[in-house]
């Protein structure tokens, strides 16, 4: 009798290749965990050395900032004295300023012409006034008869100490047949000093 040969049951290949693939996706988990761990290793080493550069650089900084600060002291310091010495100045000007704001007594020809007349004959009827005062002072010239006063537009001294009213009229000021006396009024910072001319104004018909 032949005797009958077992056949031995095939192996399937199918669990092989399973595992084979799960052998492959784990090294390909690993290999990128690797990698991305790395990364991360690497990560904090160079925020780590950046951040370690920074802290002398910031620390120069602020090395700097205070050697600043302190040369502001400095500065400051030295604008305070500044100050202080253009107070001085100041305060030394303003006593020569004070020194010069003296009033003085008006002087100047008041009239070029104490005997003009309205007509313009024989005397013309225009005339011209000066008055000399401390400059920057204002200066009035007036004249008065019988309680009536006129007179010319107030000016400002210019810095010669002189201010002029050129070839003015009679009839502009309102000035009528009469004498009329001749006043000088000179005003700055409160103080008023006043002059009269020795002559008066004899105006003609």
């Amino acid at each position: 009798m032949k005797k009958r040969s077992k056949s031995r049951p095939k192996l399937s290949k199918k669990p092989f290749i399973v595992v084979g693939l799960v052998v492959i996706v784990l090294l390909i988990a690993f290999v990128i965990v690797d990698k991305t761990t790395s990364l991360f290793k690497k990560s904090p080493d160079m925020s780590g050395s950046s951040y370690t550069k920074g802290i002398p650089q910031s620390s120069g900084s602020s090395s700097s900032s205070s050697s600043t600060s302190s040369k502001g002291d400095g500065t400051s310091g030295g604008s305070s004295s500044s100050s202080g010495s253009s107070s001085t100045g100041s305060t030394s000007q303003s006593s020569g300023s004070t020194t010069q704001a003296t009033l003085t007594t008006p002087l100047g020809n008041f009239v070029s012409d104490h005997h003009p007349n309205h007509g313009g004959s024989p005397a013309p009827n225009t005339i011209t006034s000066v008055c000399s005062t401390t400059p920057g002072a204002t200066c009035i010239i007036s004249f008065t008869m019988n309680g009536v006063t006129k007179s010319l537009p107030k000016q400002t001294v210019d810095a010669g100490g002189s201010t002029y009213w050129n070839n003015w009229t009679l009839q502009s000021v309102g000035l009528t047949a009469g004498s009329w006396k001749i006043q000088a009024t000179a005003t700055l910072n409160g103080q008023t000093a006043t002059a009269t001319d020795a002559m008066d104004l004899v105006v003609s018909p």
